[in-house]
């Protein structure tokens, strides 16, 4: 197959699979896809931003970007075109600014993520995000916004990133959106079955590479990460444990004023989480009148309140006096045998949150909870490589955001609770009785 142009530039397509023409050229300007490895999804999309570059609606300086987590992987991605390219008169490459310019003065960039103020641009017909689950839900956002003025396509691929990564959750766009969104699911057997991958490689894979490994890889199918605290089983569980006694009453809140964080409180009867309380935006008076409301509503005592201290929580040391602050940087408690050396008090907290839940220590009972949004984030709550001095930590938080697209403030809040089960317990019995 053929297209030739008024300006008789000559482009002959190359043969795609069933599965690679459904994803170029279906209806929707928006497609998402998670495809095992070596599935031919970046073969088949360098076509396509090939194409769009050559099709008759171009004038002279529209752009096309290809777009990768880092600077290698879009330069590798711009050489592999490259070197299909050379000998064809009418394209200029720059390899410091990673350009192909066509022959209709069309420009193919190849960019980086790694920067997402660096994604906002002007002429830009379409864009494929390659490695889309690599890189942050910031990169997608300003890519969507320097996508609105031409109303271009944009594609996202790459291989299956975790149940809780931010381009997996956005695959409801296809069902929410339909006429503008589709998601797209490649196995390694569907690329044995169009002749990209051969049935003996893929069985010798699934031989090699251990269970959860291979499933992500080549079936792109959601799997516990080994570094998970917590099981999904567990996350289910807590929505059953029932038996969950509610001995003492306390309520932990995570403070975000104006910023991108969203303020959460919960309010718990022991280990039974009974009421959510969630705020995009707040002033710091809602703030104080929200906790003193529900503290009010459930005869919570002062000392059995724990609240973010860190950054805007700190306003409220002078208006919840007895409320105990939670700065997450903090020295770990001290206990007796206790032989794990964590980072910080966070760290420590995240851990017990994980060991009573495993332990199906805890129960959500509040029934107008966000699941999906507290599943997600509890998903990431992770062991992390040891920091330099040897000391057990927690994922970052950046790193949290960066899976997400967002800040993990329900698991900030659920964190917190724990801070009260370290607390030395004649100190816990003096809160009681407050």
């Amino acid at each position: 197959m053929s297209d030739v142009y008024e300006n008789e530039i000559e482009i002959e397509a190359p043969d795609l699979t069933s599965y690679q023409r459904n994803i170029l050229y279906c209806p929707q300007r928006f497609t998402i896809t998670e495809a095992s490895t070596k599935a031919g999804k970046t073969f088949s999309h360098s076509w396509w931003i090939f194409e769009r570059a050559h099709l008759p609606f171009n004038l002279p300086g529209f752009n096309h970007w290809w777009v990768a987590p880092i600077y290698s992987q879009a330069e590798i991605a711009f050489k592999r075109l490259k070197l299909v390219l050379q000998g064809s008169q009418g394209y200029a490459f720059n390899e410091s600014k990673l350009t192909i310019t066509t022959p209709l003065q069309t420009v193919i960039h190849f960019k980086s993520a790694d920067n997402p103020d660096s994604l906002y641009g002007e002429d830009v017909y379409s864009c494929v995000f390659d490695e889309a689950p690599r890189s942050s839900y910031e990169a997608f956002t300003a890519l969507r916004s320097t996508l609105t003025a031409t109303r271009g396509p944009m594609k996202l691929i790459g291989n299956f990133g975790g149940s809780s990564n931010w381009m997996h959750a956005l695959k409801q766009k296809a069902v929410e959106d339909p006429e503008n969104w589709a998601y797209f699911k490649i196995t390694a057997y569907d690329a044995v079955a169009e002749g990209i991958l051969d049935a003996e490689e893929v069985e010798q894979a699934r031989k090699d590479l251990p269970p959860k490994v291979f499933k992500s890889l080549y079936l792109a199918e959601e799997q516990e990460s080994d570094d998970m605290l917590v099981s999904f089983d567990n996350i289910a569980d807590l929505y059953t444990n029932e038996h969950v006694a509610a001995l003492g009453r306390y309520i932990t809140a995570d403070i975000a004023l104006h910023g991108s964080d969203k303020f959460v409180l919960y309010v718990w009867y022991g280990w039974r989480l009974v009421e959510t309380l969630m705020l995009e935006k707040c002033e710091g008076p809602e703030v104080e009148a929200a906790i003193k409301r529900l503290a009010e509503k459930h005869s919570v005592p002062r000392s059995q309140i724990a609240y973010d201290a860190d950054g805007l929580g700190s306003f409220l040391r002078g208006y919840l006096k007895g409320a105990k602050p939670f700065n997450n940087g903090a020295t770990p408690i001290m206990r007796k045998n206790e032989k794990v050396n964590y980072k910080n008090l966070k760290s420590q907290c995240g851990y017990e949150l994980a060991r009573v839940i495993r332990n199906a220590g805890m129960f959500i009972a509040d029934p107008n909870i966000d699941k999906k949004t507290v599943n997600q984030e509890l998903e990431q709550l992770q062991s992390w490589g040891l920091d330099n001095d040897g000391k057990v930590q927690l994922k970052p938080k950046k790193e949290i955001k960066r899976d997400l697209g967002r800040s993990p403030d329900y698991l900030d809040a659920l964190i917190i609770r724990a801070y009260f089960n370290l607390i030395p317990k004649h100190r816990q019995a003096k809160a009681l009785l407050a």
